[in-house]
């Protein structure tokens, strides 16, 4: 092709372009050279980087030890290479800010130390390190030295937990030391709980015993309590009949008298005699029937009162003695086994408050709550029993007033009974006589002398039925009274054993309540030994070497490692100078051909193109094989695709090539300004400075437009990643853009498309 021969040839032909464009090719090579050359990074010399460190931790005592984290930690630095550690006062430090000497200021302020063992406290208090970083020195600087803190804080971290851990191994033995006492002393609670119920089981199983006896004498004491009020009730009912034969005696005894003296005076009317005598006869056949009446009655009481006579004094009376003394020997316990309950709910409840992780024990806590419950109920009968104390001691008073008159109640009915008796065979001869007198009137009528005697013996006995009956009404009113007072004891009798009963069911209840709870206590200690004594078996058993405590201060350890490792870090920015430098040798070779076809020409526009863009290929090829070659004998970069790298920067190189020639070849110098504009835009949208995953979300949308993005990734593929995969992706898309504008650059010569017979002249 004419156009490229003639306009290479004309190149050759002028030395002073040949050496011009001799120096352009060594434009990317010399930038490459300068950046990729030195094998240093940029982590290589932080020893150099100054940071002031100021120390005014005083210090702190925890218990007998002295403690100073600040001075240790100044001694660690002083050893160590992290950065250029300048240890200074205060006022040297802000002075060194002031004159831009420092890059960072670290304080350690006065109460670090005594910040860090308030760990424990109630108000704990977070040590702080102070710093004060100078950030407009150098953005770098300041990644670097913000690491440097996190460093710091980290060890001082470390060094404080295993202070903490120290002392905390130091103080197990002492907690194991607690556990095994508090372990011994809730053995010994277990086995007191254990008499304790003994002895709750005793009283319970004494109060179940005695409790039918209670019941009998509840009932028995309703029973006699319903008989008293039955015989006062057939005593006030009979003491009407009683006054009436009383007083019918009296009138019998009276008109005895009266009839002697009218059989004396009035023997006339011996007639009126035999019929009075008649009357008589059925007077006394009723006397007769009512003191039998009145006899069977009495005998019918006889024996219920002597019944309960015996059962007031024999067992009534003694029994409520027993019963007081039980109840009273109960009453009296129940302060000090309410107070014992009390004793050991304080204890616990001690044990808690210097052992707050045993509220955290359901066992401890159900025993806690058991414990409340025996404590209250035992309480309530600490107050309860006083009063059934007394109700006993008032059963007990009354029953032994109630039994002396019951005894003299007895005697009076056994007295009344015989004179009964007497009074019932009175009648019983009575009615013989009345009937001998009624039988006899003929010999009354022969015989009234014999007759008058007859009146004057039954004027005789009439007095003595008189006086009987008498002194059966006067007992008759004396019995109704005693029993009236014998119902009404009876009456308190049976409503206080109605209270011994129902205090004695609660009392049993209690008891019951009780032996139950003293029964969770006593499972619930044996479990708190148990858990006590594995406890120190624990604590006893923890290891407390220099290993242990460096594992809790410092659990952690990193293992990893590091893919596609960067061997010098000037293999992190190859992949972009590289690019950087092709692109802008391309822009600079660019100002040594004119692009703008002149007016006159010997070829057409389309061949005088050509020839310009064969010229400017061939000789970005050169720079392209110059600076690979380059990287890979004189740099030493440790490829391994040698080959790859030599065939992507030729690559890159012409893709670039393409791009320049259709903005330079469109617009000529404004061209070339929009080609700078092109790759300034490139040079922090594509992965060089930052991460294209870090930038914003329109510029990470704008980088997969840009070439250098595919140059870039390319060049690390090969360099760094060595991944076929990711070579071939961004190759083929160098393509593409090498065929677009390859394609546009066509179409301007085609615009361009007119011949002239002139020559084409370079412009140097």
């Amino acid at each position: 092709m004419k156009g490229f021969g003639s306009q290479l040839s004309e190149l050759m032909s002028r030395k002073g372009v040949m050496i011009s464009l001799t120096a352009v090719l060594l434009v990317p090579l010399i930038y490459a050279a300068i950046i990729l050359t030195p094998s240093w990074g940029p982590y290589d010399n932080l020893s150099n980087l100054p940071v002031a460190v100021v120390n005014k931790d005083k210090g702190a005592m925890s218990g007998d030890e002295e403690i100073n984290i600040g001075r240790d930690l100044v001694d660690d630095l002083k050893k160590s290479k992290a950065l250029g550690w300048d240890f200074v006062d205060a006022g040297k430090a802000d002075e060194g800010l002031k004159d831009l000497k420092y890059y960072m200021v670290v304080q350690i302020p006065e109460t670090f130390s005594a910040d860090a063992i308030t760990v424990m406290d109630e108000s704990p208090k977070k040590p702080e390190i102070k710093y004060i970083q100078n950030e407009g020195l150098h953005f770098l600087a300041a990644k670097v030295t913000t690491g440097a803190t996190e460093k710091l804080r980290e060890q001082l971290g470390n060094k404080i937990t295993e202070s903490y851990v120290k002392n905390l191994f130091a103080n197990m033995e002492k907690i194991a030391s607690g556990f095994k006492n508090a372990a011994d002393g809730s053995i010994q609670l277990n086995n007191g709980s254990t008499e304790l119920r003994a002895g709750t089981g005793k009283i319970l199983s004494s109060l179940k015993e005695k409790s039918p006896d209670i019941d009998k004498l509840a009932a028995g004491s309703q029973q006699l309590q319903a008989g008293t009020q039955d015989m006062v009730q057939s005593l006030q009912a009979k003491s009407g009949s009683i006054a009436e034969l009383a007083a019918g005696t009296k009138t019998l005894e009276n008109g005895t008298g009266q009839l002697l003296q009218s059989l004396q005076d009035n023997s006339e009317k011996i007639n009126q005699l035999s019929t009075g005598a008649k009357d008589l006869k059925a007077g006394l056949d009723t006397l007769k029937g009512g003191t039998a009446g009145i006899l069977g009655g009495i005998q019918s009481v006889q024996g219920p009162v002597k019944d309960i006579s015996s059962a007031l004094n024999d067992r009534l009376a003694p029994g409520s003695e027993s019963l007081k003394d039980a109840v009273g020997t109960i009453a009296d316990g129940a302060p000090a086994l309410s107070g014992a309950a009390k004793g050991v709910l304080d204890g616990l409840k001690a044990m808690a408050a210097k052992n707050p992780a045993l509220l955290q024990d359901p066992g401890f806590q159900k025993m806690l709550g058991t414990q409340e419950a025996v404590a209250g109920k035992l309480a309530e009968l600490a107050v309860k029993a006083p009063l059934i104390k007394k109700g006993a001691q008032d059963i007990a008073g009354g029953l032994n007033q109630v039994a002396p008159g019951m005894s003299k109640i007895s005697e009076g009915v056994n007295t009344l009974a015989a004179k009964q008796a007497e009074l019932d065979k009175g009648a019983q001869r009575l009615a013989a006589g009345a009937a001998q007198l009624a039988d006899g009137n003929a010999t009354v009528n022969k015989s009234w002398g014999t007759l008058t005697s007859s009146v004057a013996q039954l004027k005789g006995g009439a007095a003595k039925i008189s006086d009987g009956n008498q002194q059966v009404d006067s007992g008759w009113k004396t019995l109704t009274a005693g029993a009236g007072a014998l119902n009404n004891g009876m009456q308190q009798v049976s409503a206080g054993t109605q209270t011994v009963k129902t205090g004695w069911s609660a009392l049993t209840d209690g008891v019951a309540q009780v032996d139950n709870g003293v029964g969770k206590l006593e499972d619930g200690s044996s479990q708190l030994a148990s858990g006590l004594k594995d406890g120190a078996d624990e604590t006893g058993s923890i290891n407390a070497e220099a290993a242990n405590l460096a594992m809790f201060s410092s659990p952690v350890e990193l293992d990893g490692k590091v893919v596609n490792k960067f061997p010098l870090y000037r293999y992190a920015n190859a992949p972009y100078i590289l690019s950087l430098a092709l692109f802008v040798g391309i822009l600079v070779m660019s100002f040594f051909f004119d692009l703008r076809k002149p007016a006159e020409t010997a070829v057409s526009a389309v061949r005088w193109y050509a020839g310009r863009f064969g010229s400017m290929a061939a000789l970005a090829i050169a720079q392209a094989l110059i600076i690979s070659i380059f990287s890979l004998m004189f740099i030493k970069l440790n490829f391994s695709n040698s080959i790859g790298l030599i065939l992507f920067s030729v690559l890159a190189s012409l893709t670039f090539l393409t791009i320049v020639f259709f903005f330079v070849s469109a617009a000529g110098n404004i061209g070339r300004f929009i080609a700078l504009a092109f790759l300034v835009l490139q040079l922090s949208t594509t992965g060089s400075s930052l991460p294209i995953d870090l930038l914003p979300e329109n510029l990470r949308a704008l980088s997969s437009f840009l070439p250098l993005t595919y140059s870039i990734g390319g060049f690390k593929s090969i360099i760094t990643l060595h991944n076929t995969d990711f070579i071939w992706d961004n190759t083929g898309t160098l393509v593409v853009y090498l065929a677009i504008f390859a394609v546009l650059g066509a179409a301007i010569a085609l615009l361009r498309s007119r011949k002239t017979d002139g020559k084409i002249k370079l412009v140097a």
